[in-house]
């Protein structure tokens, strides 16, 4: 047997074995109330920080031993009505996706070009972590840092495609992106979970604090979400999910890519 399923039995029995009271009502409503108030990112109540654990746990674990932990722990910590408000999102990789029975009409814009003419070497120099490149793209025809230093963003203009971009940061900060999403699904890159967004859906930047910065939200079209060494992964664009993994893999450490490159080094 191999250790996740292991894991994973063991989990399911400590499930079985758990007693937990049924909380006063103004215990309910007082989890209810916390819940609602918090910014989605940074949840402060018990139960909320629980399924937050969870989500972290997901990120380095298989999924099968995952899913017995989360489900013994939010069985055991949370009542109906607080189990769903907060599991109506969930954190992967940096990314906050809740999911949205109403998806949005129509086709979603090209995503937007980065805006700057910086180098790789520059680049990279702003950001806190170490960037990679996707060889199959080729040299980007933009590139730019936010004005925080925490994304990294590169651009390019293919026939037949339109713009695709890639946003990249550092894995382990808070949530740096939220998305509505009625249909994202697991896929794997490099054999590590990814998430796979093939349809129009809603994304906004997050402030520090897991605030909305309304000013950035905007429709998205097809998405793959990764990690790749800490870095979160974010691919835009009109590519099939085949294609976005293929892109997907084909990332190298920009250290690669840094001499005689245009505006891509």
């Amino acid at each position: 047997m191999r250790a996740d399923d292991a894991v994973a039995r063991d989990l399911r029995a400590l499930g079985d074995e758990l007693t937990v009271d049924a909380p006063s009502d103004e215990l309910t409503e007082a989890m209810m109330a916390r819940v609602a108030n918090e910014p989605i990112p940074r949840p402060m109540s018990r139960a909320s920080a629980v399924v937050g654990n969870c989500a972290r746990w997901l990120r380095n674990r298989k999924r099968a031993a995952a899913t017995a932990l989360a489900g013994v722990l939010i069985a055991g910590a949370l009542t109906p009505p607080v189990r769903a408000a907060v599991v109506e999102w969930f954190d992967f990789a940096g990314v906050v996706v809740r999911p949205d029975s109403n998806p949005p009409p129509g086709g979603a814009p090209p995503p937007p070009d980065a805006g700057s003419a910086l180098s790789l070497g520059d680049a990279a120099a702003l950001v806190g972590f170490a960037p990679v490149v996707p060889d199959e793209l080729g040299a980007a025809d933009g590139i730019e840092v936010s004005d925080d230093r925490v994304v990294l963003s590169m651009t390019w203009r293919l026939d037949g495609h339109g713009v695709v971009r890639l946003d990249q940061f550092d894995g382990s900060l808070a949530p740096v992106f939220a998305k509505l999403a009625h249909d994202a699904s697991y896929v794997t890159v490099g054999g590590n979970d990814a998430l796979w967004f093939p349809s129009p859906h809603e994304v906004v930047v997050l402030a520090p604090d897991g605030t909305e910065r309304t000013e950035t939200a905007r429709l998205a079209g097809r998405t793959l979400i990764w990690q790749r060494a800490g870095v979160t992964l974010r691919l835009e664009g009109t590519f099939d999910r085949a294609r976005a993994i293929g892109v997907a893999e084909s990332m190298t450490p920009i250290d690669d890519h840094l001499d005689g490159a245009g505006t891509g080094g």
